[in-house]
This record gives structure tokens, C-alpha cells and sequence, in this order.
């Protein structure tokens, strides 16, 4: 979602009024999404073509590469998502355009004229003639996650040659096919006063794509407790990230509020407002916060969003992200040995019967 949302949401008349009922509800709540859901984030399959070293659904060591969820709960989960007025959704993996065949299924099912519908995608296989499939299929946005303006880290971190030219091209093919495109970067503690971060910044804002924030997580392949000092942002760097805001005006991040034409409120954390799916139904409160609280094989997601704003930490208002920025939260709960998308710990295990309210 951006200030700008998408050059195609006036033929898209359910999502605009899922839009405006979403507006109208942070406006009136001060500003915050208290527990106004906005979308859906689905790892259809966790499948990928390269070996990124931060990856945090461990997809370079295969972890579950062939699991997919049937095309009919695909479609059941979207129709529920729309049911309660989500207005995202967000196809993940792994990486989709490997299997373009199972992609357009789960378009045609998804029904994306009812949603803000997005890939978001390492760009390897993005070509002009997959741009055009896409903006047919009617995807309003594509996210090309890009890590340097420097080509060798970036191939170096993706662990494969090629991949930021051809990220740098999808973004373009993204473009020119009516698309909005959004370059994707993910910043922490060891990068945030860097050159690099305002070298892609000022990128973004000169072919005007729209930059997505991602705070880097202590969670799958970064799991490492010892060194979450050198993952996580401090204050400072939380300050950095606020004067890119303002400055470049085309920064985005999940948990800041778009609708601010001053460039400095705060929806708060977006836990169970933006709900994570795994090839295996799980629902996660979040992509980065590894802890379940239903299956869309089990229960209905109006039934696992509620149970899963029952827990404090997530129906309270918070002003930082929990898995990139609160340092107590994050060895509490999401430091369990082998925690993962795949292995995520359990809601009603983990959280004493005080964290629950109602």
C-alpha cells in the first residue's frame, strides 16, 4: 500500500472501498490500526532459485520446498480474507515465478480485483513478457527485493551471479507494464548509516518506484541470538530510517502510517492485522514473528484472528516492530531452539494465561 496506492484501484471498486473503510478507521482511531486487519501474506510455496543469506523462511536448505496448498484453499482463504475486509494480499515464498503455471492458478483463484494483489519476488525470472502476464492478471503491484547499488554484494548476499541485474530489469519491465514497483530493501543494525542504503533510496525516488523498509529480523536464517546486536536497529538507527522518510517522501515500511502527509505517524505493529500462511496452513501472527496461532485446515481465519487478538502483545498498540525492534519480545519468544516458519512455536504454549485479554 502506498500513498499513491495503485494506478488501477478505480477498476477495482471492492478494493477501494475496503481502502476507504480502512482509511476511515485509523483516522478515527488516532491514527493507529488498533485491530482493523488489512491483508494476507502467503508462501504458496517455499521453493527458491537462490540462496539468499538472510533468508527467513529458510528456503536455501529446501526446507519444505515441495509442500503447495490446493488451489480450492487458496481460493476459500481469499474469500474469507474479502469477507472481512482485507484489502492486501501478498503471494511469498521462496520464489513463485519459478512455477509460473501454479502462480496464475492462484491468481485466477485469489480473484484479484477484490484485493491490492502483490508478487513479491527476488526478480530473477521477471522478463517484459512475465511483466505483461502479470499486470494481465491483474497484480497491482510487484516488490523486487534489492540489497545493494553495488552488483557483486548483491550477487554475493543472493548467492547467485546475475541476480541484481536481472532484479534491476524486473523493476523496469515492472514499470512499463503499468505495475507499481516497489524495490524492496532490508536494513538493520550492520547497514543503516551505510552509503549503499542512501544510494538505493535515491535510486528508487529517481525512477519513481515506491521503497519498502523491511527491519532486518533475528529469525530464520539469522537465528543467532550472540549476534542480534549486529542484526537489529538501535535508536540511532531508527532515527536514520525516520530521516529517509521525510526526506525521500516515497519510503514506505508496514508499521508507519501512509496516510500521513507528514511523514511521521505510526499504524503501530502490524501482528495478526497482517496474518502469514505457510505451504501448511499455519497461520503465523506475522512473516517474521514465528508463532502460530491456527490452520486454515482447522479454522476459519475470523476464528484464528480472534484468538490471536486476544494475546496482549498483539492486540496492544505498539510504536515498534516487535520481531526487528523489541529486544525483550524477541528472546522470549522467538528464540525457541529450531524455531521457524516450519516449526513455529505454539501461541496457546508459549504465553501465560496473563498475556491473554477477554
Amino acid at each position: 500500500m502506498s500513498q499513491k496506492i495503485s494506478q488501477g484501484l478505480l477498476s477495482k471498486p471492492r478494493l477501494l472501498e475496503k481502502l476507504r473503510s480502512f482509511h476511515n478507521y485509523v483516522r478515527k482511531n488516532n491514527g493507529q490500526i488498533g485491530t482493523k486487519q488489512r491483508g494476507i501474506d502467503l508462501n504458496f510455496n517455499n521453493a527458491c532459485n537462490l540462496k539468499c543469506s538472510y533468508c527467513f523462511t529458510n528456503a536455501p536448505t529446501g526446507d519444505h520446498a515441495k509442500d503447495m496448498l490446493p488451489i480450492d484453499l487458496v481460493a476459500s482463504i481469499a474469500d474469507q480474507a474479502d469477507a472481512l475486509g482485507m484489502f492486501e494480499f501478498d503471494l511469498q515464498g521462496g520464489e513463485l515465478l519459478l512455477r509460473p503455471d501454479k502462480l496464475f492458478e492462484v491468481l485466477k483463484a485469489i480473484k484479484p480485483e477484490r484485493f491490492y494483489l502483490y508478487l513479491t519476488t527476488n526478480g530473477f525470472f521477471l522478463d517484459e513478457a512475465m511483466a505483461k502476464r502479470l499486470a494481465e492478471a491483474k497484480v497491482s503491484r510487484v516488490s523486487v527485493s534489492v540489497d545493494s547499488m553495488d552488483e557483486a554484494t548483491h550477487d554475493r548476499v543472493r548467492g547467485r551471479k546475475d541476480s541484481w541485474r536481472r532484479a534491476m530489469e524486473a523493476l523496469k519491465h515492472v514499470k512499463n507494464a503499468g505495475m507499481d514497483p516497489y524495490l524492496n530493501i532490508t536494513v538493520g543494525h550492520f547497514n543503516a548509516f551505510s552509503e549503499d542504503i542512501e544510494m538505493l533510496c535515491q535510486y528508487s525516488e529517481d525512477n519513481a518506484y515506491t521503497t519498502l523498509l523491511n527491519v532486518a529480523v533475528p529469525s530464520g536464517m539469522w537465528l543467532k541470538l550472540d549476534k542480534m546486536t549486529e542484526v537489529i536497529v538501535d535508536e540511532k538507527d531508527k532515527a536514520r530510517l525516520i530521516e529517509l522518510r521525510k526526506r525521500h517522501k516515497n519510503i514506505l515500511r508496514n508499521i508507519w502510517n501512509p496516510f500521513d502527509k507528514e511523514f511521521a505517524g505510526v499504524l503501530g505493529c502490524n501482528t495478526v492485522n497482517r496474518l502469514y500462511i505457510t505451504p501448511l496452513g499455519d497461520v503465523l501472527v506475522c512473516p517474521y514473528v514465528h508463532i502460530k496461532i491456527g490452520n486454515v485446515y482447522e479454522q476459519s481465519l475470523k476464528e484464528i484472528s480472534e484468538f490471536g487478538f486476544k494475546i496482549k502483545h498483539f492486540r496492544e498498540y505498539s510504536d515498534t516492530c516487535l520481531a526487528g525492534e523489541n529486544v525483550e519480545f524477541i528472546k522470549k519468544f522467538m528464540s525457541f531452539e529450531g524455531q521457524s516458519i516450519f516449526n513455529p512455536a505454539d501461541a496457546k504454549k508459549i504465553f501465560p494465561k496473563e498475556d491473554f485479554v477477554g
